[in-house]
């Protein structure tokens, strides 16, 4: 009887995995189509736009200080802008948004490959 009980457990419980994968590949992948109002994060085809201002509270004042000081850098403000340029993505990212490339702070890549604008 004893076998019997341990043969029942092991059963249910390959069952109860068996379906859990079987739900886990049913369920939608995470996508991040992120558009806010108020400008805050945008985000189109693997390129999100952040707004300097959208960082200017406690979570991102680190950031905040470190893209202001960049948009007072033209060298680094250059560096950014050409950027964009080069990469049709990007041009057609902030074109749909109505971002002109001048307000480009600087370009991150994230970390699934996609690029971050930080824009003013």
């Amino acid at each position: 009887m004893n076998s019997a009980v341990k043969l029942a457990l092991a059963g249910a419980m390959s069952i109860a995995s068996v379906s859990g994968v079987a739900l886990a590949q049913t369920t939608a992948p995470m996508v991040d189509s992120t558009t806010t109002t108020n400008s805050t994060t945008m985000a189109t085809e693997g390129v999100s736009i952040i707004r300097l201002d959208s960082l200017d509270n406690d979570q991102g004042r680190q950031e905040h200080t470190r893209l202001e000081q960049m948009a007072n850098d033209q060298a680094a403000m250059t560096e950014a802008q050409a950027e964009v340029a080069a990469d049709p993505a990007l041009v057609q990212a902030l074109q749909s948004q109505s971002i002109e490339a001048m307000n480009v702070i600087d370009v991150e890549t994230a970390a699934n490959g996609g690029k971050i604008v930080y824009v003013k």
